[in-house]
């Protein structure tokens, strides 16, 4: 199976920030400077992660489900309200034979 971009891209932050972590845990002497690195690392892993999987099929997927959810619930569309909106006067409803005069 042949890798697209996204994953070599992905897998590659995730190899250069373990790399990046494991030198400030281990090689780096202690003090601000590693716990930045490790800090950046961090950063860059979780990162990473999120726009690896920003706009993947997984996410594609999931964003289906939740608009047919989404329209199965929601109010119909269209011409709305379905009356006449010269018979709505101040919220209410009124019909033809109770037309209202303005005084």
């Amino acid at each position: 199976m042949r890798a697209n971009r996204r994953q070599v891209t992905y897998y590659s932050l995730r190899a250069v920030a373990t790399t990046a972590f494991i030198l400030a845990a281990f090689v780096m002497p202690r003090g601000g400077a590693a716990g930045a690195v490790a800090l950046g690392a961090g950063l860059v892993a979780v990162l990473s992660g999120i726009g690896a999987n920003a706009g993947g099929p997984g996410e594609q997927a999931g964003a289906r489900r939740q608009m047919d959810t989404y329209n199965a619930v929601r109010p119909p569309q269209g011409d709305w309200p379905p009356f006449d909106p010269a018979h709505d006067v101040e919220g209410e409803v009124v019909r033809r034979e109770d037309k209202l005069t303005p005084p």
